[in-house]
């Protein structure tokens, strides 16, 4: 037996005890006649030649033709049995066909699933890249700004640089041609000169006198003695003028405190009474800080003339008396040494401090940029971590619902096959033989029926 039918036995309902116990009762000894003119009402409705031969009005069996039937009818129950085994083979054809078209769909299906969520992916990276590429514009952007504002810093700079060296060109040649001016105006003036309270020298020699030689010989290393006395004395200036304006910034911080705790002092208190005081103290403090600034100023002004006497004192000095001409060269060399340690001492400032700024204007652009790059860093990890939240949960969403849907099917599939079994059974125990047993016409319908509905039932198996 073919699997199909050992499948159908299990699956159509058991038929009642009454069609199998037909055949038993069928016929009798009583109604052999009526049985066998049943039989030939049957036959001859099929088509098949009626058993009876009618001689001189006798009837009688014929056996040839009711085992001709007999074999008609097996043959066409063997027919029958064999267009059954075809139709379910078929049918079975036809069950794997449709399953694996629905393993194909669901393939597929699960394919389209996986190019959404792909394509979904792309398009997250995609905005992402293009989220980091704007990130990276706006970095370049800023990082252009910066290079140009240091250009314009270092280009006014260099201008004032420029600037300054210029001005002190400009100093340097007026002082020039001062001196040139008071020694031409010395040089006219020479012979109407009288020394007047003559120092002698130590050693009780006679000075030598002043020829056009010796001038010629000590006239250029005097302008640069002079020179770098001047440029040494203005730098010290320099340096005491800064200094007096820290000074000066400091007691303003100073007085701002004290006026700010007065008037700490005044608010708790009450007004009128503390207002002559407060107010005078600071007028005091104000008019005391103007007197002390005064006195310095007078200080410098005043060591600033004493300078120029002595140096006029020198130069009337020179035109009595000659120094030594070791002792010149002597001094002149001690001072171009000072003057060179002196420039290379300001160099070597200039340097530490130039890299000193550099360093700190680095390190704090650096700083800047990896604060910058790790903001940006925790803000893309964050919108990554978001995103992939929202993903979780709408994949649990989709999980859930897939479950569900496949919980609901197979309670569908159970209920509809409870109902086709229900169904095939009310249809079987509907037939019975007594509907056979009918008109010729209803019975001839009713088997068309039952043909047709098995093999309905069959082709839905």
């Amino acid at each position: 037996m073919s699997p199909s039918r050992l499948y159908l036995a299990s699956v159509m309902p058991p038929l009642p005890l009454s069609s199998f116990n037909v055949s038993s009762n069928f016929c009798t000894e009583e109604n052999i006649s009526e049985c066998i003119l049943y039989i030939n009402q049957e036959l001859s409705s099929l088509c098949f030649p009626p058993i009876y031969r009618n001689s001189d009005n006798i009837r009688d069996l014929d056996a040839a033709v009711a085992l001709n039937n007999i074999y008609d009818l097996l043959q066409l129950h063997r027919r029958a049995v064999g267009m059954m085994e075809e139709l379910e083979v078929e049918q079975l054809k036809s069950s794997s066909d449709l399953h694996y078209q629905h393993l194909t769909n669901s393939r597929l299906k699960d394919q389209l699933e996986l190019s959404k969520k792909e394509n979904m992916r792309l398009h997250e990276r995609e905005r992402q890249l293009e989220t980091s590429l704007k990130t990276l514009q706006n970095c370049l952007k800023d990082a252009k700004e910066d290079v140009q504002r240091l250009q314009g810093i270092i280009a006014s700079r260099a201008t004032q640089y420029n600037h300054d060296i210029k001005r002190r060109e400009r100093e340097h040649n007026r002082v020039k041609e001062r001196l040139n001016q008071l020694l031409i105006a010395k040089k006219e003036n020479k012979q109407g000169m009288e020394v007047l309270n003559y120092v002698g020298r130590s050693d009780g020699r006679r000075c030598l006198w002043k020829t056009g030689k010796t001038e010629s010989r000590h006239e250029g290393e005097m302008y640069k003695t002079l020179l770098n006395e001047f440029d040494n004395r203005q730098r010290e200036l320099m340096v005491e003028n800064i200094e007096l304006k820290k000074v000066l910034q400091q007691m303003k911080q100073k007085e701002k405190f004290v006026i700010f705790q007065l008037t700490l002092q005044t608010n708790s208190d009450d007004e009128e009474p503390l207002k002559g005081p407060h107010e005078m103290s600071c007028d005091h403090a104000r008019e005391k800080l103007t007197n002390s600034i005064r006195q310095q100023w007078r200080k410098l002004k005043h060591h600033v003339e004493r300078l120029d006497s002595q140096a006029s004192m020198v130069q009337d000095g020179d035109s009595e008396e000659m120094i030594s001409k070791q002792l010149y060269e002597d001094e002149t060399e001690r001072l171009k040494l000072e003057i060179q340690q002196c420039k290379e001492f300001i160099q070597t400032q200039q340097q530490l401090l130039q890299q000193q700024l550099n360093t700190s204007c680095d390190e704090e652009t650096a700083a800047i940029l990896n604060d910058s790059y790790m903001l940006e860093e925790k803000e893309r990890l964050k919108e990554e971590w978001r995103v992939f939240e929202e993903q979780r949960k709408n994949f649990e969403i989709e999980r859930r619902n897939f479950t569900e849907a496949a919980v609901r099917l197979g309670h569908e599939r159970k209920c509809f096959e409870d109902d086709r079994a229900v169904w095939l059974k009310h249809q079987f125990l509907n037939t019975t033989f007594a509907d056979q047993m009918k008109p010729q016409s209803r019975r001839t319908d009713e088997f068309s029926k039952r043909k047709f509905i098995l093999f309905t039932s069959l082709i839905s198996l």
